[in-house]
């Protein structure tokens, strides 16, 4: 792997372990006392500084290192966890933040930030002065201090399985020279079978090193920490061997291992170099040219190859770009198009023919693969919501302290799996109502208590999955909705009239036109009245739903109805005159051909039909995408009723064609800005059908009627 592919493979660990540490750290702030919560906090810092110093930032290095001597305090009970400790690690968090993804890095506002954390942490663990910037370094290993030198001896026998464990214990091994000097390294292959027998998933070797270090046995230690439980690892205090020696073993005799991993001189060649050595003082590489061990050539190459970066990154896991992805899926759209158009084929020819018989069979069993490997594309493209959750907890906590307010975040359902594209499209909504939650719902501690509440409020994050759709609520305990100061201001707007009467739920609907806001106060959190109206916009682009519930004294609670994914859907496909529309299937309750009594012509409400007991709306979809239709009136033509948060309407088409997998196409605006139409796509013949949004197309039907 190259330089530049590790650091990419950093960067993008690197945040994934900055995410984490916000979460655990606020955690930590709610839960003073949790250890376990702060051996993940060091062991997130530990992995950060090791990775930082193996791609060469040893800014961010040397800071880590700080902060895990900070954290190694905190995890021996010599610092206490209050809020100044966690104000501390996460401004730090933020200082790596800048410095890795931002255009601050190495800048002298970095540099000045950098030396007054510094000085805060020291001050924390009672060392007398902070480092200068610049200091440090350049190699990415641990400076030099002033004192004496320890020198252990490291024996490093893993289990033959280690590698099942996600282990690889070269990077064990090389994660020592962030720690001090590797001195020698004596590989052990008594345990290596012969060629044939062996097995690729399985470790035969071992270690014996001697590693110099200004470090004590203890940060020897973190270095193993999770593999020591099921392997056997020893350390062995050896400084005495090398006191008043004044020299240790030449860096060369790096070369001679080189040799003998390459196969171009033995062990017992090696030992008789190394002896030949330290009589001769002669360097390593001269000797074996001078013993015809090896060419020139080969001793160089040797030494090239000492130089460069060696960095085996072995996982259980594969890191695709996002567009890698979506490429496949576009391609296994094209296949679905393909099989449908083969699928059409086959319904013109006639079954009783060999061919046609024998043409239907394949493609039965060519969708059966085609739907498998649509599952598999989707299941890689589904990743767990709970992260995206838990980046939300510092959010909340420094929002909270602007506020005067004390407010804990509680997350459910956090496995719940979601299309990762849908996940990032849904983080501004997320942000929008938490920070809603914060301001106007969640009152401060002393009107909470003078109302019989906990001093502290909850903002709740919920996730579930629920009829084929994942469902996304945010709730908090505090105030409600106050419907009178929401009714004031629709009036004052103009949305309604001063005697006007208004139901809950048409009054709460208020608080997603765009510019509403209740807030008496503009400010950097809320107040502009840009915020319930961005959530419906982005939630509805994503083909999803937003209600809002609320009580007042008791809450509120905001839920997202969103699919499962954005590319391919079942649908229904309707004629409508010579137009083809496609329903998706999950919106769609029952198809039903009515009797003339059962439509009826209710007055403010136009035309409803019978189904099931209850009349719902009547939608002529010719009028309203004004085209032709073959059928004018319902008992004539078929009715679709379709569902969509709690409402259903009856559709009005020509005809049903039969159900099919729906590759969606996206329509730019200037193709069409109506509610009504999501998507397109292309059927097996070549024509393009429009996809019908039915949430979208029940708000239209529902303003229509409003409006009579």
């Amino acid at each position: 792997m190259s330089e530049s592919a590790i650091k990419e493979v950093f960067i993008s660990e690197a945040k994934e372990i900055i995410e984490k540490l916000e979460s655990d750290l606020v955690q930590l702030e709610e839960n003073e006392g949790d250890q376990e919560i702060v051996n993940r906090i060091f062991r997130s810092f530990h992995t950060l500084k090791g990775s930082s110093g193996i791609v060469g930032l040893t800014s961010i290095y040397n800071f880590s290192h700080k902060l895990e001597n900070l954290l190694d305090r905190v995890r021996s009970g010599d610092i206490a966890v209050d809020n100044s400790l966690i104000d501390l690690i996460l401004g730090s968090i933020d200082w790596i933040r800048d410095e890795l993804f931002t255009e601050k890095a190495d800048t002298d506002e970095s540099k000045s930030a950098m030396n007054a954390l510094q000085q805060r942490i020291l001050e924390y663990t009672g060392e007398e002065k902070a480092v200068e910037a610049g200091e440090e370094e350049e190699t990415g290993r641990a400076k030099p201090k002033a004192g004496v030198y320890n020198y252990f001896r490291i024996k490093a026998r893993f289990a033959d399985d280690v590698f099942e464990t996600g282990i690889d214990p070269l990077m064990i091994i090389e994660d020592l020279l962030t720690v001090g000097t590797l001195l020698t390294k004596n590989v052990d292959r008594e345990q290596l079978p012969a060629l044939d027998a062996m097995n690729p998933e399985r470790c035969y070797l071992s270690w014996d090193l001697i590693i110099k270090t200004l470090e004590p046995v203890d940060k020897i230690n973190d270095v193993f920490m999770f593999v020591r439980d099921r392997n056997s690892i020893t350390i062995e205090d050896v400084t005495a061997s090398f006191s008043g020696r004044g020299r240790e073993l030449p860096q060369e005799k790096r070369i001679g291992e080189i040799l003998l991993e390459k196969g171009i001189i033995s062990e017992a060649e090696l030992d008789a170099v190394l002896k030949y050595h330290d009589s001769h003082k002669t360097k390593i590489g001269d000797i074996i040219v001078k013993k015809g061990l090896a060419s020139e050539k080969d001793v160089k190459d040797a030494l090239e190859e000492q130089e460069k970066l060696k960095k085996k990154i072995e996982l259980n896991t594969v890191r695709v770009d996002t567009n890698r992805l979506d490429n496949i899926l576009n391609l296994l759209g094209e296949i679905v198009i393909g099989q449908s158009s083969l699928n059409r084929i086959a319904d013109e020819l006639d079954d009783d023919k060999d061919t046609g018989f024998q043409l239907k069979n394949a493609l039965y069993g060519l969708d059966r693969i085609t739907r498998e490997f649509q599952e598999q594309i989707m299941s890689i493209r589904m990743i767990p919501i709970g992260p995206s959750f838990e980046q939300f907890r510092r959010f909340v906590r420094d929002s909270a302290h602007e506020r005067g307010k004390d407010i804990k975040l509680v997350i459910e359902g956090g496995d719940t799996e979601l299309d990762k594209t849908v996940i990032e499209k849904i983080s501004d909504p997320l942000k929008h109502m938490i920070r809603n939650a914060i301001d106007h719902g969640i009152e401060v501690p002393e009107e909470r208590e003078a109302a019989g509440k906990a001093a502290a409020g909850l903002v709740t994050l919920r996730a579930y999955h629920q009829e084929g759709n994942v469902f996304i609520e945010v709730l908090d305990d505090g105030r409600g909705v106050n419907l009178a100061k929401v009714r004031s201001r629709a009036v004052e707007r103009g949305l309604l009239k001063e005697d006007e009467e208004a139901s809950r739920e048409r009054l709460l609907s208020y608080l997603f036109h765009p510019g509403f806001s209740t807030a008496d106060r503009v400010d950097d959190l809320s107040g502009r009245g840009v915020g319930m109206d961005v959530v419906k916009t982005n939630i509805e682009e994503l083909r999803g739903t937003v209600e809002l519930k609320s009580e007042e004294g008791k809450g509120t609670t905001i839920r997202i109805k969103l699919p499962l994914t954005l590319a391919i859907i079942d649908g229904m496909l309707v004629s409508i005159g010579r137009n083809i529309y496609i329903i998706p299937l999950l919106s769609i309750v029952e198809s039903m051909q009515p009797k003339q009594e059962d439509v009826k012509t209710v007055e403010g409400k136009g035309e409803m039909i019978s189904f099931r007991g209850e009349f719902v709306s009547l939608a002529r979809l010719y009028d309203l995408f004004e085209i032709d239709a073959r059928h004018k009136n319902p008992w004539e033509g078929l009715v679709i009723v379709v569902e969509s948060a709690n409402t259903r309407i009856g559709l009005l088409v020509d005809d049903l064609l039969g159900q099919q997998q729906i590759v969606i196409k996206s329509l730019d605006n200037y193709i069409t800005r109506s509610r009504s139409i999501s998507g397109a796509a292309i059927l097996g013949d070549g024509k393009v059908a429009l996809i019908v949004d039915i949430h979208g197309l029940v708000e239209d039907i529902m303003d229509i009627n409003s409006a009579r």
